[in-house]
């Protein structure tokens, strides 16, 4: 097997802590040693120039590794020029180069504040308390990428103070999680949420499709086994467990997440397409309860052709007794909400044509029971906020870890980055990894 991420790691306190230090010491770089980053900068501007002007002679003499066919007079010609332009533009405005950087960042600011915008209007039609906060945040931050984008050179200094900072509390994250391995398991599953610092959503996002695209790489060569797609780390049944689903194309290469647990299937979406904003990115909030795991992991792989990753955590009864409570506080906000084919059903109606809607063909497979919010941010579905993994976290959190959200985006991605980490520690909850793939004929 030469696929490394899916061998089981033993992350050692040792590694963590030098891991730790090292973000830290990088941080503190971003914060206090400006003259290293600059010397950085104008090194690596150099180099950029060097290879361009490298480049553009290669192009005029006619070689280049990338084409096996012989280049055109006017390719030659063409290629030279760009590339002595982009050397030209390098070298002697440097500092439109360097202002790429900030803009992009300010372009960030300015994305987060409009869907944080989308947030309040959700959360005022909910009538979601304390959504005010919400709205102010989207107004600072939209006014943020504004000053940023005008200004990019005068953001350099403020962007690496805030990068270094998000660095050392990122080091710290991994010193805090080493100190917590190091001690009883006992005494860690006492804490009711374990805070994690989260990577950037555009680091983490497509992490579960890189894997899958690994996966079939290695069954295309005959070099992973189908045993190889289980993984434990103590020989007990776990008591939750944690799906992320990821596809090959499309949307669903950012994922989805669902729970099972005391027997049950809970998923939650945007499953009512006659609710349907922006192709389902808004919609009413469906809560899904099914005991039919097998049947739907079979319809995800079949009709979504998905693959899942799920990640076995192994509570103890007070963890079981505080996410029953949260499922139960869940329960308590919910009413029934029956799709077409289950209407159907109860009035023994045979349609001619079978309603072919989302929610019908879920129905048609595992016989779920559907629900929707009374209330509260869970009553309208948005895909960048209140999303399947918001609610995962909101009854995952409560058997003891928690991801910051400091960029007001969770995906799927970042859950999977979270598991697959803590799966590769010792002490940490969760004891297996299991991978429902279905191989390709």
């Amino acid at each position: 097997m030469k696929i490394k991420e899916l061998k089981l790691k033993n992350l050692d306190v040792y590694s963590m802590v030098f891991s730790g230090f090292l973000y830290v010491v990088v941080g503190t770089i971003f914060l206090t040693q400006k003259g290293i980053l600059l010397f950085a900068v104008k090194n690596l501007l150099t180099l950029l120039v060097l290879l361009f002007v490298v480049t553009a002679f290669f192009q005029l003499i006619g070689f280049t590794p990338l084409k096996k066919k012989r280049l055109t007079s006017i390719a030659k010609v063409i290629g030279f020029l760009m590339n002595s332009l982009f050397a030209g533009l390098i070298y002697f405005k440097p500092e439109l180069i360097v202002g790429i950087l900030p803009i992009l960042f300010g372009l960030y600011a300015l994305v987060s504040g409009v869907i944080r915008f989308l947030i309040y209007l959700q959360y005022k039609e909910n009538d979601v308390a304390r959504r005010f906060l919400v709205l102010f945040v989207a107004i600072v931050l939209f006014i943020l990428g504004i000053l940023i984008i005008i200004h990019p050179l005068a953001s350099l200094l403020p962007l690496s103070n805030s990068i270094g900072l998000f660095f050392i509390l990122y080091g710290i994250s991994f010193i805090i999680d080493s100190v917590l391995d190091s001690l009883p398991k006992e005494t860690t599953n006492s804490f009711k949420r374990r805070i994690k610092i989260s990577l950037p959503v555009f680091m983490v996002a497509l992490v579960p499709h890189k894997m899958l695209m690994k996966i079939n790489k290695a069954f295309e060569t005959k070099e992973l086994k189908p045993e190889d797609l289980v993984a434990y780390k103590e020989p007990t049944p776990y008591d939750l467990e944690v799906l992320v689903h990821v596809t090959e194309k499309g949307l669903g290469m950012l994922g989805h997440v669902d729970i099972y647990f005391d027997g049950k299937l809970m998923t939650y979406g945007s499953y009512d397409e006659k609710t349907y904003k922006l192709k389902g990115l808004i919609s009413d909030g469906i809560f899904v309860e099914s005991p039919n795991k097998d049947d739907y992991i079979t319809f995800s792989q079949h009709y979504m052709g998905k693959t899942l990753f799920g990640f076995g955590l192994k509570l103890n009864e007070e963890q079981k007794d505080r996410v029953r409570s949260e499922i139960a506080d869940i329960h308590k906000n919910l009413y029934r909400w029956k799709p077409q084919s289950e209407l159907d059903k109860e009035t023994s109606s045979i349609p001619d044509k079978p309603s072919e809607d989302y929610a019908s063909i879920l129905y048609n497979a595992i016989e779920g029971t559907f629900y929707k919010f009374k209330k509260g941010p869970f009553k309208t579905y948005f895909g960048l906020n209140t999303n399947c993994v918001l609610l995962a976290d909101k009854i995952v959190g409560q058997s003891g870890i928690d991801i910051v959200k400091i960029q007001g985006i969770i995906t799927p991605g970042a859950y999977f980055e979270y598991f697959n980490t803590e799966f590769s520690k010792k002490n940490s909850i969760v004891i297996s990894r299991t991978i429902y793939y279905e191989q390709k004929k």
